[in-house]
């Protein structure tokens, strides 16, 4: 999968630590696309012992109860996470909604909490541009917190881009 975009600058003075990472679009029947967060998409590592199809259809589950099929490959990110001495190397899929018959399995409270909703791309593309203006005008670049919600919302735009352009 081809580098799309590159978040961060690498810093010859940080030796990373490589953390491979999933992310998907899910499209639903009527061509929505789910959202989480006001902005973010569903996703996270990948295991030593999973492949990138398996990390992103247990990250999804544990995230938004939804099953998922008809997985492709999108574009890829790499984010230069400063703080956490990071370098996230984020492959992103396109994924076809299936149903949310399964109980959810969340890692932790904030997972837990997540909420989502279906939006058209355009929408989509409004909403992540918003709360991208929001966290750029706060504190954004304090700590990893705030470092890696930019960076996701960044990516996050940054495949629903390649998906839009795609189309």
């Amino acid at each position: 999968m081809n580098t799309s975009k590159v978040i961060g600058a690498q810093n010859s003075s940080i030796i990373y630590t490589e953390r491979p990472t999933v992310k998907a679009l899910i499209i639903n029947e009527i061509g929505k696309v789910l959202i989480i967060n006001e902005g973010l998409l569903p996703g996270g590592g990948v295991e030593d012992h999973e492949d990138n199809v398996i990390a992103l259809a247990r990250e999804i589950i544990e995230e938004v109860d939804i099953t998922v099929s008809d997985i492709h490959k999108l574009a890829s990110v790499i984010q230069y996470r400063d703080f956490l001495k990071k370098k996230y190397i984020i492959n992103g899929y396109t994924a076809r909604y299936v149903d949310n018959s399964r109980q959810t399995l969340p890692q932790d409270e904030g997972e837990a909490r997540f909420t989502y909703s279906w939006r058209s791309i355009e929408d989509a593309i409004k909403l992540v541009d918003f709360s991208i203006n929001q966290t750029e005008n706060t504190k954004a670049l304090v700590d990893d917190a705030y470092q890696g919600k930019l960076f996701n919302l960044q990516t996050t735009r940054v495949l629903l881009d390649s998906f839009a352009n795609r189309s």
